[in-house]
C-alpha cells in the first residue's frame, strides 16, 4: 500500500517594530496624498521629534526601495535629522493615534512591511538548498532521475535526494504537483514542513501555507499517518488532508479531484477554501504585496475559478463576495479589507 505519514508541529513568530510601523505608514500615507501639504507639515513634525524617527524613516525607505515602490514624492523627503531641528509636538487630531482611526488598513500593511528584513533572509536559505526554485507568477516542470514529474507552483522550491535505495524529496517552500513512478525497491518520500508522505505511486500535490500543510489526492490511494490520530487514514481520490501548523491539528475533507493542483493550467478552481488560504495561494503569483489583515474575511469560506494571470481580478473576485474590498496602492500593493458599512461610507 502506498502511504503518507504526517508530523506537524512547527509555528513561526513574528515580532514589531512600532516606530518602524509609523514609518512605513508615513511611506503609505505620502505615497497616496503626494501633494497634501498639510500632511508633509505633519510628516515633518514627526520625523523631526528624535533621531530615532529619522533612522526609522531611513529603514522604511531602503526597504521600501527593494520593493520598487518609491516614488518620486518621497525621494525629495530628508534621509537623516538636520542638526537645527527642533521637537515640534503633533498636533492632537494628527497624531497617530488618530491617523489609526482613519487608516487601520495602513498600519496593518506597515506592520507587514516591518519583517521585510526578514523575508530575505529564508529566501536565501531556501536558494542555498534547493536544486529547483520558482520565481513569482512562475510554474516549473521538472522530471527527476526516476522518471517521476514533479511541477512547481510559483515561488517554490525543492530538494532532490536521491540514492541507490532510496527517493527523498523536500518542498522547501511553496506548492508541487507530483505524478511518481512507482518503484518497490526505493520507496519515494516528500518532506513539507514536518510531514512526511511516503510509499507513493500516484498523483498528489502539497502545498505549504503559512498556516497550515496540505496534501490533496487527484488519484490513486494514500495512507496517512499524523500524531494526533490513532489510525492510519486512507485517502482516494479527491480526498485532502489539512494539517494545522501551529497546533498538528488534522482535518479532512472531499473535493472534486480536477481541483487538485488545477493551478497547473493557471487557473485556480477552488472547491471550498478560506478567503485566506486563497490569498495565501495568490500571494506566490503577484509581484508586490498582498496584505489581508482582517481575520474575519480570512476566514470566510468561498469558491470559485480564479484567474492566476489577472491577481486583481482574482483577489477581487475572492473578497468582494464575502463582504469584503481590495483597493490598489502605488501599484504594487493589493489591500483586502471588510467593506466599510453604510455609516462608515
Amino acid at each position: 500500500m502506498e502511504r503518507h505519514v504526517v508530523r506537524m508541529t512547527d509555528n513561526s513568530p513574528a515580532s514589531d517594530d512600532p516606530l518602524t510601523a509609523e514609518a512605513n505608514l508615513w511611506v503609505i500615507r505620502l505615497t497616496e496624498e503626494p501633494d497634501d501639504r498639510d500632511l508633509r507639515k505633519e510628516f515633518s513634525a514627526w520625523y523631526a521629534q528624535s533621531p530615532c524617527h529619522a533612522d526609522a524613516w531611513s529603514r522604511a525607505l531602503r526597504v521600501w526601495r527593494l520593493t520598487g515602490a518609491v516614488e518620486p514624492a518621497l525621494l525629495s523627503l530628508p534621509d537623516k535629522p538636520k542638526s537645527t531641528e527642533r521637537f515640534v509636538p503633533l498636533r492632537p487630531s494628527s497624531s497617530l493615534s488618530a491617523l489609526a482611526g482613519r487608516h487601520a488598513v495602513a498600519f496593518s500593511l506597515a506592520t507587514v512591511l516591518c519583517g521585510l528584513g526578514l523575508f530575505f533572509l529564508p529566501d536565501i536559505r531556501i536558494a542555498l538548498q534547493a536544486d529547483y526554485q520558482t520565481s513569482t507568477g512562475k510554474d516549473q516542470t521538472v522530471t527527476l532521475a526516476d522518471g517521476s514529474v514533479v511541477t512547481l507552483g510559483a515561488r517554490s522550491a525543492i530538494a532532490i535526494h536521491y540514492s541507490p535505495g532510496k527517493r527523498d524529496v523536500t518542498l522547501l517552500a511553496g506548492e508541487a504537483f507530483f505524478q511518481v513512478k512507482h518503484d518497490a525497491t526505493r520507496p519515494f518520500q516528500v518532506t513539507a514542513g514536518a510531514i512526511q508522505a511516503r510509499d507513493i505511486g500516484t498523483r498528489f500535490d502539497i502545498r505549504l501555507d503559512p498556516t497550515e500543510i496540505r496534501v490533496g489526492v487527484q488519484d490513486g490511494r494514500v495512507g496517512v499517518s499524523s500524531p494526533t490520530q490513532t489510525q492510519e487514514v486512507v485517502l482516494n481520490a479527491g480526498d485532502e488532508i489539512n494539517v494545522d501548523r501551529s497546533d498538528g491539528h488534522v482535518t479532512r475533507k472531499t473535493v472534486s479531484p480536477d481541483t487538485i493542483g488545477s493551478w497547473q493550467t493557471g487557473t485556480l478552481v477552488v472547491d471550498s477554501d478560506t478567503v485566506g488560504h486563497v490569498t495565501d495561494t495568490l500571494k506566490r503569483y503577484y509581484p508586490g504585496f498582498i496584505v489581508n489583515w482582517s481575520a474575519k474575511l480570512r476566514s470566510r469560506q468561498v469558491g470559485g475559478i480564479y484567474d492566476l494571470h489577472n491577481i486583481p481580478a482574482a483577489l477581487r473576485a475572492a473578497v468582494v463576495p464575502s463582504g469584503g474590498q481590495v483597493r490598489e496602492v502605488a501599484g504594487h500593493m493589493l489591500i483586502a479589507t471588510d467593506a466599510p458599512t453604510s455609516h462608515e461610507q
